[in-house]
């Protein structure tokens, strides 16, 4: 009876088909995807249009195939590829509900299409036990990706050695940029700077014109901001110069964001540099009200009060987002306390001798010290965000 509903199907998949296909044609076909797949990753034009037609063409050739062709161990190969390159699973579900996959390849075949159709439980239990160096090394690198998906709540160590893999096994592919990201994505840029930095500059030099480049981007503007949150300026220096790729609208929320949070540290010269390189990527009203108020504000810190002021009252706070509204509170109320001090009016401030006596700094960098301290509440919120 098995067998009956076996052949049944498999002369249907042939009698629906005005084609045949050729031995090996399957495993060209997709070798045909993975090339389109792998120039759409690294911008080529037109590419990622074609995609649609030559995965339709590998669906039409998979129901051509007959159940002799099905003893071909690479066809089993090619379909697990198929459906890995994120092809649909309706015509190998149905050569593989036929049997006429081999029992060898069966649980390959059936982990593809249980991943293809989201069923990751069944999916990691039939595909995390295959040994994928034990594979052809496209198909390994195929592998070896989704299983380093699959296991990155689990075991994000096993994990990174699985993206490794591929990516050294199939380099300028998709999997390749894939498992870039993956791996970026669990690693810990301040603990591994080094691993982040390698992986970061491989996807920059292969992958920025990628359509699915946005998350790197995202990822190194996090990693930027941290580095500059934890005072690391030899790396900031690094993430700085791989973001020399991304749009003119990220790079200007990351040098502001890291801005924001050299003021709010009192890092002076850090903030003037970034506010620096943030002005000429500002192409909106309120992007240039913004790098004007972070120029009054360290015109302020830097002892000119009357610029910052005059400054102050010309920006519109209303086009300005709450976190930028409250670096202005915070620096107006450090300028107070300097404007104070200047004129030597602080009431909690020694006479003058006795302050230089008692501390090295100079009386501005005290100053603004002293007002950030003061306005601490306000400062846990700003930083927060």
């Amino acid at each position: 009876m098995r067998t009956s509903a076996r052949a049944i199907l498999a002369a249907g998949l042939i009698l629906g088909l005005s084609f045949c296909a050729d031995a090996g044609e399957l495993t060209e076909q997709v070798r045909a995807l993975n090339t389109l797949q792998g120039s759409m990753v690294q911008g080529a034009a037109g590419a990622r249009g074609a995609i649609p037609a030559q995965i339709e063409r590998i669906e039409q050739l998979v129901s051509s195939l007959d159940a002799e062709s099905w003893k071909e161990r690479s066809n089993s190969a090619a379909a697990a590829i198929f459906l890995f390159c994120g092809g649909p699973s309706r015509t190998i579900r149905k050569v593989l509900d036929a049997q006429l996959v081999p029992a060898a390849d069966t649980p390959l075949v059936a982990g593809a299409v249980a991943y293809a159709e989201g069923r990751n439980a069944e999916a990691a239990k039939l595909l995390t036990p295959i040994d994928a160096r034990s594979l052809g090394d496209t198909l390994a690198a195929h592998l070896a990706l989704i299983q380093g998906g699959l296991l990155i709540v689990t075991d994000r160590a096993k994990a990174r050695d699985l993206f490794d893999l591929s990516r050294l096994l199939m380099p300028s592919s998709l999997v390749e940029e894939a498992a870039l990201r993956r791996e970026m994505s669990i690693v810990d840029a301040a603990k591994d700077p080094v691993k982040f930095l390698v992986l970061g500059r491989r996807y920059g030099a292969q992958y920025a014109k990628s359509p699915f480049a946005r998350n790197y981007w995202d990822e190194m503007r996090a990693a930027t901001l941290r580095a500059a949150a934890i005072g690391d300026n030899s790396r900031l220096g690094d993430f700085r110069a791989l973001l020399k790729g991304a749009s003119p609208a990220l790079r200007f929320e990351t040098h502001m964001g890291v801005a924001r949070q050299a003021i709010l540290s009192g890092r002076v010269a850090l903030a003037t540099t970034e506010t620096q390189y943030a002005g000429p990527l500002a192409d909106s009203p309120v992007g240039r009200a913004r790098v004007e108020l972070y120029r009054a504000a360290l015109a302020g810190l830097a002892g000119d009060f009357e610029t910052a002021e005059v400054e102050f009252e010309k920006i519109d706070q209303k086009m300005l987002p709450a976190a930028d509204v409250e670096v202005r509170d915070i620096v107006t109320a450090a300028i107070s306390r300097l404007r104070g001090e200047s004129e030597g009016v602080s009431s909690t401030a020694p006479t003058a001798p006795a302050l230089e006596a008692a501390r090295p700094e100079s009386t501005i960098e005290r100053g603004a010290q002293q007002a950030l301290s003061d306005a601490d509440a306000l400062l846990q919120r700003a930083t927060r965000r």
